[in-house]
């Protein structure tokens, strides 16, 4: 049977995850002339006892996409952050994995602009998932039905598709 993306996010693992996050936040406040302005912990490791694909998603908020210099990039790589290059609409995303072989990602960071509609979306998706117990729990059915023989992209692809018709039109 194949390995399911997604298992429930249990206490310690949940609080392991806040720890994770507040480390990520000081080392992006901290570098050196940051274009960094906020960051925010989101998705589903932010949320206590849902279906989580473990993986730590980071909404990283700058004054402008293009202060992601080459510059600020080898600055990320440092850390150990790497720019993935895929067709994203205005943001930039960049993954930090357990090891370069097997390429399973530990943690993501979603780059965006300070009060762009991404910005919004990201930030509504939360706080309606955060308050809403029942759409969460519908978030998390839909997320563990999602057949895990499907490539990862799909299955982040239905995910998106998900939040875009149930979470987005809704208000926190």
């Amino acid at each position: 049977m194949p390995k399911s993306y997604v298992t429930p996010l249990n206490d310690g693992v949940y609080q392991d995850f806040k720890i994770l996050y507040h480390q990520i936040d000081k080392i992006l406040m901290n570098l050196l002339d940051t274009p960094v302005i906020k960051t925010y912990h989101v998705g589903s490791t932010a949320i206590k006892g849902s279906q989580s694909s473990h993986i730590l998603d980071v909404l990283v908020v700058v004054k402008s996409l293009h202060q992601m210099t080459t510059l600020d990039e080898k600055r990320l790589n440092l850390q150990s952050f790497y720019r993935l290059h895929h067709p994203y609409e205005k943001k930039c995303v960049f993954s930090k994995f357990d090891d370069l072989k097997t390429l399973n990602e530990k943690v993501r960071l979603h780059i965006v602009e300070e009060n762009s509609t991404k910005f919004k979306k990201y930030i509504n998706a939360q706080r309606v998932l955060e308050h809403h117990a029942d759409l969460c729990e519908q978030f998390n059915t839909f997320k563990s039905k999602i057949d895990s023989t499907v490539s990862k992209q799909i299955y982040e692809t239905n995910k998106s598709e998900w939040l875009q018709c149930h979470v987005n039109s809704q208000k926190a």
